[in-house]
């Protein structure tokens, strides 16, 4: 699938249903990756939750036609930092599209005033540290209960970067 094929858009309560649809047809590994457990159903009050805009929170998907292709969020963590996340689904993985919406959840967390983010990651997935270690070369991890944690500045330029 090519990625101009794909709209990468803010999330809305109306996805609900297709984001359900696309978390049920994740891997084992991928689900494991992104929830750190495998799962093909979540609560209907977390999938509301990954999918809520707010001034703590932005949610994104990329979506082709009716089909959910990715998703990608971030949360407040203090009043400067910014957790983030993103799940691309096993058929569109490596293809640019996680890299295209960790810069749209860079630009949304420096719209909401946040100076640091902040992804916890698996040691053993390569393919994220490496994207980050690629983006980010001054992002260190440190290692919190066996994963690791990255930090980094949201600052424009690291958004433009990524």
């Amino acid at each position: 699938m090519e990625q101009t094929q794909l709209a990468v858009r803010r999330s809305r309560e109306a996805d609900l249903e297709a984001f359900e649809t696309f978390v049920a047809g994740l891997s084992v590994e991928t689900s494991t990756r992104r929830f750190f457990t495998p799962t093909t159903r979540l609560p209907r009050k977390s999938a509301r939750l990954l999918l809520a805009n707010d001034r703590k929170r932005g949610a994104f998907l990329a979506v082709s036609g009716s089909r959910v292709m990715a998703h990608a969020c971030w949360v407040a963590v203090g009043p400067e930092a910014g957790e983030l996340a993103v799940v691309v689904a096993d058929d569109a993985q490596r293809r640019g599209l996680g890299r295209r919406l960790m810069r749209t959840l860079l630009r949304d967390m420096c719209d909401a005033g946040l100076a640091r983010m902040e992804m916890v990651v698996q040691p053993d997935n390569r393919a994220v540290i490496d994207l980050i270690v690629r983006t980010w070369p001054e992002a260190r991890p440190r290692l919190e209960d066996g994963l690791f944690t990255f930090v980094t500045a949201t600052a424009r330029d690291a958004a433009v970067a990524a």
